[in-house]
């Protein structure tokens, strides 16, 4: 009976095949760092962008105060204080603001209640995200109707990066004085 001789593989061929097998892990694993930061990255922006819808919308719908519900709509007049301060008065005759607090961190509503003028939070921005708020002109004149811009935007840092959210939105008010 004759004996074969089976060849095995020669060092060289196996670290080849080690090499490539490493490399290959290697693209395959910064591939998926990648797509983990962008989906991450996707994730906060689409958050911040649906806290900054909240923040327009209580805007715009306004707040419960004696007597029902004042909206931003319904002034008869407005000052921009400064680009993130609006003050406004209703038809009552009293004057309300939408401000930040000096942190930069709150959105604030400064309104009358049954007990006198108080400032509610309207939205406090978590530890590590910024709170931007701008208000301006964007139509009209003192005798007509004024449209302003109400910008509201959030940002926060993932993985070394600042990911961005906003909303803009105008808003007429009708009762501008002529």
């Amino acid at each position: 009976m004759k004996r074969t001789h089976e060849k095995g593989f020669t060092l060289a061929e196996i670290l080849v095949v080690v090499a490539i097998t490493a490399m290959t892990v290697g693209v395959l694993t910064s591939a998926f760092i990648v797509y983990q930061q962008t989906a991450a990255k996707a994730t906060v922006e689409q958050s911040l962008q649906q806290i900054s819808n909240v923040i327009i919308n209580k805007i715009i719908k306004g707040s419960s105060e004696p007597g029902g519900t004042f909206r931003l709509s319904e002034a008869v007049s407005y000052q921009i204080v400064t680009t993130s301060e609006l003050h406004f008065v209703g038809t009552d005759g009293i004057e309300r603001r939408y401000y930040l607090n000096p942190a930069g961190t709150s959105l604030l509503y400064n309104h009358p209640t049954a007990k006198g003028t108080v400032d509610e939070v309207i939205y406090t921005a978590p530890a590590g995200n910024t709170l931007a708020l701008r208000f301006w002109v964007l139509a009209g004149t003192p005798y007509t109707n004024v449209t302003l811009g109400i910008d509201v935007g959030l940002s926060q840092n993932v993985s070394g990066r600042t990911v961005s959210g906003s909303t803009t939105t105008m808003i007429n008010i009708r009762n501008h004085p002529v």
